[in-house]
């Protein structure tokens, strides 16, 4: 989880404070989702599907348009 949250930002080149706020909660928390120390509630997942148009799926599985894997240096060092 803490991957795809962090390549999403990346992908549209937001801050963890802009992420936060459109997540609904404090950037602390969102640190938090990117370090792994805690998941993001069903609300929270469901602000950030509706806010990006993206599925649990492409979340949870880093697929889809909004997850470009050529392009993304984080899901590359991952997938490497």
């Amino acid at each position: 989880m803490k991957v795809t949250l962090k390549a999403l930002r990346a992908n549209f080149n937001l801050n963890q404070r802009e992420m936060a706020r459109i997540a609904g909660i404090s950037k602390r928390t969102w640190q938090n989702y990117e370090q792994g120390r805690t998941v993001p509630s069903t609300a929270v997942l469901r602000n950030i599907e509706k806010y990006f148009n993206v599925s649990y799926d492409e979340l949870i599985f880093c697929s889809g348009k909004r997850f470009n894997r050529n392009k993304d240096p984080v899901i590359q060092y991952i997938e490497s």
